[in-house]
């Protein structure tokens, strides 16, 4: 193998699988990060005497929504990547995290994708563990999934 594709949202279970993807890839491997910016969701208003309020989204809100996901990607790209201690490409994509790392790998062609079993907190949690499932069934390439500790 010689391009692996480490997708991660920069949490400990991304970290250990990075990791551990390193130690048990061969050294000559090229790794590149990628984090995927989802796109920004405005919560829908309260209900109003039984009507639903609109959602409240201006074209300001919803800037700084994604400008807060675009640093928050690269705040994860830069804690993985010093996790790594070493050289390692890092990207940033923007729409549905499953479809966009399995458009990555195939369009890049990368022999491996690395993910983490779990995300950072219990919503995390279900969206990457529906993200590890998405691409077992529909990654060009094989995906390495590496499990977190479980300490509950």
């Amino acid at each position: 193998m010689s391009k692996a594709l480490i997708a991660t949202d920069g949490s400990d279970f991304a970290l250990n699988a990075a990791a551990r993807a390193k130690t048990l890839l061969d050294p000559a491997v090229e790794f590149t990060l990628l984090t995927v910016v989802p796109p920004p969701v405005m919560p829908v208003g309260a209900p109003v005497t039984g009507i639903e309020a609109a959602p409240i989204a201006t074209p300001e809100t919803t800037e700084e929504l994604t400008e807060a996901y675009r640093e928050e990607a690269q705040e994860s790209l830069e804690r993985t990547a010093s996790a790594l201690r070493g050289e390692v490409a890092r990207r940033v994509e923007y729409g549905d995290a499953a479809t966009e790392i399995c458009r990555v790998a195939e369009q890049d062609g990368f022999d491996v994708i690395v993910v983490g079993s779990h995300g950072s907190g219990v919503v995390k949690r279900v969206l990457l563990g529906s993200v590890s499932q998405h691409l077992l069934h529909h990654a060009p390439c094989p995906v390495l999934v590496v499990r977190g500790d479980d300490h509950s």
